[in-house]
């Protein structure tokens, strides 16, 4: 008599587990989404010669090369009208230990010299082994106008270098309409 009792809770304790479930799974279903638009936009080609990127200076921090290959202007994937520039970087141990890398040492700095807030997008973070290279990415939201400047500075040994991107590819939808 007491199973017939409980019976009904437990099922409404298993359908409600199923529907929270189900919501979680949306939700990493929409995050990856949002990760494919943003490589989507990276990898569409451009023809316009002009927008080219003026970067590819390779600098050293504490014995990582790192070398700022291309930025682009992407659209922000939450935020209609708004942009996330992605910064494209190749970084070479050329030391004897392991040294990590990563695109949370970056900072980088509009024309007013206000600093972006990273966007939480595929950001490149790694141990190198010695001599070992990664390529990756470093996500910033936009705001004002370029230049910018980017500064990584190593947390362990405080060293720091910068650079200055005065060129980027604009991959909006915007300058597709421009074409």
């Amino acid at each position: 008599m007491e199973l017939k009792r409980r019976f009904p809770s437990i099922w409404i304790s298993i359908l409600t587990l199923t529907i929270f479930l189900t919501g979680c799974i949306s939700g990493e279903k929409e995050a990856q989404d949002k990760q494919i638009e943003l490589h989507k936009q990276t990898n569409a080609s451009t023809n316009n010669e002009n927008d080219k990127k003026e970067t590819g200076q390779e600098k050293a921090v504490s014995g990582v090369s790192i070398k700022i290959e291309k930025a682009l202007m992407l659209e922000h994937p939450d935020q209609k009208g708004k942009q996330v520039l992605q910064v494209q970087l190749k970084a070479t141990n050329k030391t004897a230990a392991e040294r990590h890398v990563d695109a949370f040492e970056m900072s980088v700095y509009n024309h007013d010299n206000k600093k972006l807030k990273i966007y939480p997008g595929d950001n490149l973070g790694a141990k190198l082994a010695p001599g070992k290279s990664v390529k990756g990415y470093g996500y910033y939201v936009l705001e004002g106008k370029g230049p910018f400047r980017v500064e990584y500075e190593n947390t362990d040994t405080k060293e720091k270098q910068d650079w200055t991107i005065e060129k980027w590819t604009d991959m909006t939808a915007k300058a597709s309409e421009k074409k």
